[in-house]
């Protein structure tokens, strides 16, 4: 321990031999560097700063009654009104207004020189921890922000921000304003684009109407009724005409029982056949019994002989059709026996006979002149007559009905078309239908917002949403804010021992001479016997002193070059 103790205190011992002997190189460049740090500190400019707090306040009416169309966090907007207030222009203009930075005006640019103020103005934004009104966390918020401008001379600072202060109030202001009435302008350009929307909508409605009138969707039941109204009209008018239709065969066959001439009637009350009818009979009879017996038989010869007393009728065209329809029938009954019996048959035998004989009349006939000219015979008996008046009104109601139902089966097919071109013709109506709903529904929802925009319109003219609200105005500052002089001087103060200490530790580091006993030992190896002092000449000391007017000049010229570049 003794030990330790000696090495430690020979280690004192040298540090304290090294200041002595370095105190020059120690005490010369800290008192060069405190100086300097002491002239810069009482040296530089005093500058004066003036601040201003803005509380930025919330809406004063809840947001469930009026919501304001300004969005975006405060800091977002800070950041742009900073950015409006710092903007050249506006700077530029309180530059030239106050006569700010004359000193600079010659050294510098215009640039340079906005961009030294912008450098002077301070932006300090306020937080605090709120709970979100819309989420219920917390976090933290914008409350407030102070604004702050520095400068050399108090009073143009002071003025400077309260010029900055109410920049920031009336940008926000503006800011605000400018875009509740740009919502309110948009909605309002978007609200007239619409309306123009739903008349070019309506209008289509009303063509495509015009246009399919009678095949929309709402008239599908009514068409469909019609078409069901005209099916059974038109069923009802084909009963109709089926009726009229036995109707008049019915009278047909009454007329044709009823002689159109009026009988002769015997005085006992009994009806007798007419000439012409007598005829007719007999001729019938005649081809009856011409078919089945020769003409040399009595019965043949007798009917010839009436014939002949009655006279020779002239032919007319109902003994024609009448023969004509006899051989037809004949025909038809022919071909019945021929498929039942063979050709020999007596039943066939005599149906070919009659059928030749029927064949000549007619041919007969139809050569005779008479028969071509049919007589004008006007009926006299009133019942053919009015069965002729009925069966003629019965062919006009048959012809009315039948136009009616064409008439029917035209409408009914006219409905039909509506009917089936109705789902091509409601797929478009319903198109346009929807195009219009919706229309209709961003308008609505447009006028509901425009509605909205003007309340917040009308709630930012009234500055009774959020507002800037000037809490702490800029006063003039009574001592300037910068700089701290004892601050410098103490910083100085350090950094001229760590200046002396430097230069004094490069000095003795590089000095290569031995002035120690125990260092002249280790470096020769060999013991030292004695140590003969220091004996200084006038030449010496001639030196000593010439050296320390050096280092005292190398002082005062390091002093000097300070204080010009200051």
């Amino acid at each position: 321990m003794n030990g330790l103790h000696v090495q430690e205190t020979a280690d004192i011992r040298r540090y304290w031999d090294v200041v002595k002997r370095r105190r020059i190189h120690f005490l010369v460049p800290a008192l060069i560097a405190f100086t300097l740090s002491v002239i810069i500190a009482f040296v530089l400019p005093p500058v004066y700063k003036s601040s201003g707090t803005i509380l930025i306040e919330a809406q004063e009416i809840p947001r469930e009654f009026v919501t304001s169309t300004v969005t975006g966090y405060v800091e977002e907007r800070l950041q742009i009104i900073t950015q409006l207030v710092l903007s050249r222009t506006k700077l530029l203009e309180i530059i030239k207004r106050f006569n700010l930075y004359d000193d600079l005006a010659g050294r510098y640019t215009t640039e340079e020189i906005i961009e030294k103020m912008r450098e002077d103005i301070t932006m300090k934004p306020i937080q605090a921890e709120v709970v979100s009104p819309d989420s219920r966390r917390p976090g933290t918020a914008t409350i407030a922000f102070t604004l702050s401008y520095e400068g050399k001379d108090p009073a143009k600072v002071t003025q400077v921000a309260n010029v900055l202060t109410s920049l920031y109030l009336e940008e926000n202001l503006k800011n605000r304003e400018e875009k509740a009435q740009g919502t309110f302008d948009f909605l309002e350009t978007q609200l007239a684009e619409l309306r123009r929307e739903i008349v070019d909508a309506e209008k289509k409605i009303a063509e495509f109407k015009n246009q399919h009138i009678s095949q929309l969707p709402e008239l599908m039941q009514l068409n469909l009724q019609t078409m069901e109204r005209l099916e059974r009209e038109i069923d009802a008018k084909r009963e109709q005409i089926k009726s009229l239709t036995n109707r008049k065969i019915y009278l047909e066959g009454q007329l044709a029982t009823i002689d159109p001439m009026t009988y002769m009637v015997s005085p006992d009350g009994k009806r007798l056949m007419s000439p012409e009818d007598e005829v007719k009979f007999l001729k019938n009879e005649y081809l009856k019994l011409s078919a089945t017996l020769s003409q040399t038989h009595p019965d043949v010869i007798s009917l010839k002989k009436r014939l002949e007393a009655l006279g020779k009728e002239e032919a007319t065209p109902d003994d024609l059709q009448e023969r004509q329809r006899q051989l037809k029938e004949k025909k038809t009954q022919l071909a019945l026996l021929e498929e039942q019996f063979s050709s020999q048959h007596p039943d066939v035998v005599k149906a070919q006979k009659e059928l030749m004989q029927l064949k000549a009349h007619v041919e007969a006939l139809s050569k005779e002149e008479s028969v071509l000219e049919p007589k004008n015979q006007v009926p006299t008996n009133p019942s053919y007559i009015s069965l002729q008046t009925q069966i003629a009104s019965t062919d006009m109601e048959i012809e009315s009905a039948k136009e009616e139902v064409g008439l029917l089966t035209k409408k009914y097919e006219r409905y039909q078309r509506r009917v089936e071109t109705t789902p091509q013709v409601e797929q478009q109506y319903r198109a346009l239908q929807r195009d219009y709903a919706n229309a209709q529904a961003k308008y609505q929802e447009t006028t509901n917002r425009l509605l909205a925009a003007r309340e917040a319109k009308g709630l930012e003219e009234s500055q009774m949403g959020e507002r800037f609200t000037l809490i702490d105005p800029p006063v003039m500052p009574e001592k300037p804010d910068s700089p701290n002089r004892l601050a410098i001087a103490i910083v100085g103060l350090v950094l001229a021992i760590g200046t002396g200490m430097g230069f004094g530790a490069v000095a003795e580091c590089t000095d290569q001479s031995v002035r120690r006993v125990d260092e002249l030992a280790r470096i020769t190896g060999y013991p030292v016997l004695g140590a003969i002092p220091l004996i200084r000449t006038k030449e010496d000391r001639s030196r000593k002193r010439r050296r320390k007017l050096a280092w005292a000049g190398t002082a005062a010229g390091l002093l000097f070059v300070g204080l010009m570049g200051l």
